[in-house]
């Protein structure tokens, strides 16, 4: 029985035991595949296990199962955005020498293209949570980071529209 499956997975994890709840997760996923919750939870522990590419997965297949799976496109966006932090600790360990210049310059070009990457989750997000304040900070200094104006100035909007 599936619900008891879940339960007995739950189980596990509250006594702390993440091995045996993501292998029962992974076994109700088995009898469930269209179950977005537990493709959802599935990301959850490959996240904190740091298997992002697996987490990745999970959160996709969850949010193609409903598009409206708004924790699935936020812990996309957050797992995507947290890439940033290690190329931010090299940035600001960069002196100014011409090649330190040259690999501050990378570094911001690849941490546009983790920010663009976050966009599409947090502006999915919005579509089905437009009351989603955090979604609308993030995406605010996100088109502010990347240049894009127009885009910074709604959503500036959007958040002072919100009590932010």
């Amino acid at each position: 029985d599936l619900n008891l499956l879940i339960s007995e997975a739950n189980l596990y994890f509250q006594m702390g035991n993440k091995d045996k709840f993501k292998e029962l997760l992974q076994e109700a996923t088995q009898k469930d595949p269209n179950n977005p919750e537990l493709q959802f939870n599935l990301g959850v522990m490959s996240q904190e296990s740091g298997d992002f590419d697996s987490a990745k997965k999970y959160y996709d297949r969850a949010i193609e199962l409903d598009p409206t799976y708004t924790n699935a496109e936020i812990n996309m966006a957050a797992m995507i955005l947290d890439q940033e932090k290690d190329l931010i600790e090299e940035m600001n360990s960069l002196g100014s020498s011409p090649a330190d210049n040259k690999r501050y310059d990378e570094l911001k070009l690849q941490r546009s293209e983790i920010y663009k990457s976050a966009i599409p989750y947090l502006e999915a997000v919005l579509k089905t949570d437009p009351s989603n304040i955090d979604a609308a900070k993030t995406l605010m200094n996100i088109y502010s980071a990347t240049g894009d104006t127009v885009k910074f100035k709604a959503m500036k909007a959007t958040v002072e529209s919100l009590g932010g």
